[in-house]
């Protein structure tokens, strides 16, 4: 008598050898893009051996280009259509029903040849991909550990998707609808969740996100595709976390059990229909129309490169009327059919109306909102000119500076003040999104990001435009404080002790490593940070910079995060990019004021002291770039007018740009002589656009310098 369990084998034995062509397309397709793949990647590679923990787990799951993620994804889709295809033909399902086989154990047996199908070649090839590695460049522990990971990674994420089609199937009676249906559950819930952030930052001017945004952190783990992304990227980059495992698990038990439960009520007669159950077809029209004709809407004016949102309620009741009646054809495959569902139709014009209303009035006050002073802890302020005045240990491996540019708890009062200035400006019309658009330049205006730390742990970005008065009087006020300067100056975040050089950078611009010892170095930086302490507050706005200092040090956050390797190097991966070295950070732009009288008195003391002048004797040739003022005050035909015949003048007549080289020693005299170097300052932002200079010298080394003729 044949048991159970050999007649269920037995069954999926019988469903993988029809399947067959399935499992000679995963095999080869698989074979390809993974062992040979990366026989060929190594037999070319040239970098160091340890940099292989780094980069060679994401041949196991990621591959070239993403070839091999894209195929584990097409091969889930494809494993679950071919093997639940039978649903769809009323003759094939009641032959099956027929037979005495629970339907439970139909899915069973069908569902588990499906994974097999694809699983055990993806296991034999990532075998075979780890032996190839070995072979030609050893394995050590750590990277065999990542490998594993990745290949975890992998054949999650292909069960994360296997399962959304497998559901999918279950509501449809037609393979191409499945097709549609498999799609539309596995991208949807990504899709409506990150609208949200996408509406957002559309419609409302104070909108910010620095990739935390709720919505858009719940996509990755309550949508199918975001899953699968963070799966394959986390795994091969030796980070996959426990929260992702543990919703991928749930989410295809879900799944399954949703599976289960349609299909022990699936419908025989229904087979050949697009929706078996026909009471949820408007439900899903609707729920699928709202959120697919805003996203197709932003596409479209993104692509145009449409500004403002002023065409975007056209744009959305036209996709959503051509939804509505690409749907409504897909359920009824008859065009004299279309307008039978109109009130379905209906709603959903309805329904994306409304979303644009929400967010076109800005119903909830996002714009306005500002949280009650009594309950801010904290408030940190960065306009967009810090981000270019700062340079952090972090911002070179794409990281926030651990202060977060937050003020003390007693300056609270001025930058809550200065935020609701802001918002004053936002009312009167002038945005972040508009402020370096406005051609009033009675005012200089710029963007500034606020982030208000709550007594509930809650932290809120807004971004406001600011006057540069508002800015500067409340930045004043800010740095009378020496606590606010310790919290947002790079050269208090750094470890004196674990410096290892210092390198200097006058008006020439050509880094000088400084020849100190250890107590020379510590002295030197002491009396920096006591400048940086002590010195007026005008200083850091309106003063003209003599040079710069740049330091070198061993990095804590490399040493934590990343890798280890034998011969001593580092490897670290954040940010969307890869980092291998000696684990070494550089921290440049440490600007040199006059005022910063310790620390010029040290350099000189050292026998380094900054340049102020260029000698023009130094030079070979200079490129000087005017500006569009220049022109209209006259200062640069007063300029032409002064140089000798030698000097080179290009004028493009469409965009109105000139250049002038001179290469003559009076020229480059007179033209170092008359230059006026832009000062700049801690609330430059870049938007002001001087004269530009390029200075070629005799040395070899270019600078460029903005500057006022």
């Amino acid at each position: 008598m044949t048991s159970k369990i050999s007649f269920y084998i037995k069954l999926i034995r019988s469903d993988i050898r029809h399947r067959g062509w399935l499992s000679a397309l995963s095999c080869t397709v698989l074979f390809l893009l993974m062992p040979v793949y990366t026989m060929l990647y190594l037999s070319t590679y040239t970098e160091r051996t340890s940099d292989l923990i780094l980069y060679f787990p994401r041949l196991l799951n990621g591959g070239p280009m993403g070839y091999l993620q894209a195929a584990i994804a097409v091969l889930a889709v494809l494993s679950a259509l071919t093997g639940f295809s039978y649903i769809h033909s009323r003759e094939k399902t009641d032959f099956f029903h027929s037979l005495p086989v629970k339907r439970t154990a139909w899915f069973g047996t069908t569902w588990l040849s499906g994974l097999l199908i694809v699983l055990i070649p993806y296991l034999i090839c990532s075998i075979l991909t780890i032996t190839v590695g070995a072979v030609s460049k050893g394995m050590t522990a750590a990277l065999i550990g990542r490998c594993a990971e990745a290949v975890l990674g992998g054949i999650l994420a292909f069960f994360v998707l296997y399962n959304a089609s497998v559901f999918a199937l279950m509501l449809t009676g037609r393979t191409v609808t499945a097709l549609l249906a498999s799609l539309a559950v596995i991208v949807y819930p990504f899709l409506a969740l990150t609208l949200v952030s996408a509406l957002e930052n559309t419609f409302y001017n104070t909108f910010y996100s620095d990739g935390l945004h709720l919505s858009d952190k719940l996509a990755g783990y309550l949508s199918p595709v975001g899953l699968f992304s963070a799966l394959i990227s986390q795994s091969n980059a030796g980070t996959l976390s426990f929260a992702v495992l543990a919703a991928a698990v749930l989410m295809s038990v879900l799944l399954i059990a949703a599976s289960v439960l349609v299909y022990r009520i699936y419908p025989s007669e229904t087979a050949g229909t697009s929706i078996v159950f026909p009471i949820i077809a408007p439900i899903l029209k609707v729920l699928i129309c709202i959120p697919s004709a805003l996203f197709v809407s932003l596409i479209i004016q993104d692509l145009m490169m449409l500004s403002g949102n002023k065409w975007l309620p056209l744009l959305s009741l036209l996709a959503a009327v051509i939804i509505c009646a690409m749907i409504d054809f897909i359920y009824t495959m008859d065009l004299k059919l279309l307008v039978k569902s109109w009130k379905s139709s209906l709603l959903s014009v309805m329904g994306v109306l409304a979303v644009l209303c929400f967010f076109q009035f800005d119903l909830i006050g996002y714009d306005t909102y500002i949280p009650d002073e009594k309950d801010v802890e904290s408030i940190s302020f960065c306009p967009d000119s810090f981000r270019n005045y700062f340079s952090y240990p972090e911002s070179e491996h794409g990281l926030v500076p651990s202060s977060g540019y937050f003020a003390p708890e007693d300056m609270t009062d001025t930058l809550y003040a200065l935020a609701l200035s802001g918002i004053d400006n936002l009312e009167k019309g002038l945005t972040p999104k508009n402020v370096y658009d406005t051609d009033d330049n009675t005012e200089v205006c710029f963007s500034a990001l606020f982030r208000y730390r709550l007594s509930n742990g809650r932290t809120v970005n807004r971004q406001y435009a600011l006057t540069y008065s508002d800015a500067a009087g409340a930045l004043k006020e800010l740095m009378e404080s020496q606590e606010y300067r310790k919290q947002i100056f790079p050269i208090f975040e750094i470890d004196e002790e674990s410096v290892s050089s210092i390198s200097l950078s006058d008006i020439y611009k050509k880094s000088e490593e400084l020849k100190l010892d250890k107590e020379q170095r510590l002295s030197l930086l002491d009396a920096y940070k006591t400048d940086v302490l002590t010195v007026d507050a005008d200083t850091f706005t309106d003063s003209r910079s003599l040079g710069e200092l740049e330091i070198s040090f061993p990095n804590p956050v490399l040493k934590e995060h990343g890798s280890v390797t034998e011969d001593g190097m580092v490897t670290y991966d954040t940010a969307g990019f890869s980092y291998y070295g000696d684990g070494s950070s550089f921290v440049p732009q440490l600007y040199l004021y006059p005022e910063y009288e310790n620390t010029l008195a040290l350099l000189e003391e050292y026998g380094y002291t900054p340049r102020t002048e260029i000698n023009p004797e130094d030079v070979s040739s200079i490129t000087l770039y005017p500006a569009g003022n220049a022109a209209e005050d006259g200062r640069r035909d007063d300029l032409i007018s002064r140089l000798s015949d030698t000097a080179v003048i290009n004028y493009d007549e469409f965009s109105s740009e000139m250049d002038i080289t001179v290469t003559a020693q009076e020229d480059i005299e007179l033209i170092l002589s008359s230059m006026d170097c832009y000062a700049g300052g801690i609330l430059d932002d870049g938007s002001v656009h001087p004269d530009y200079m390029e200075v070629q010298f005799k040395s070899g080394n270019m600078a460029g310098y903005s500057l006022k003729i």
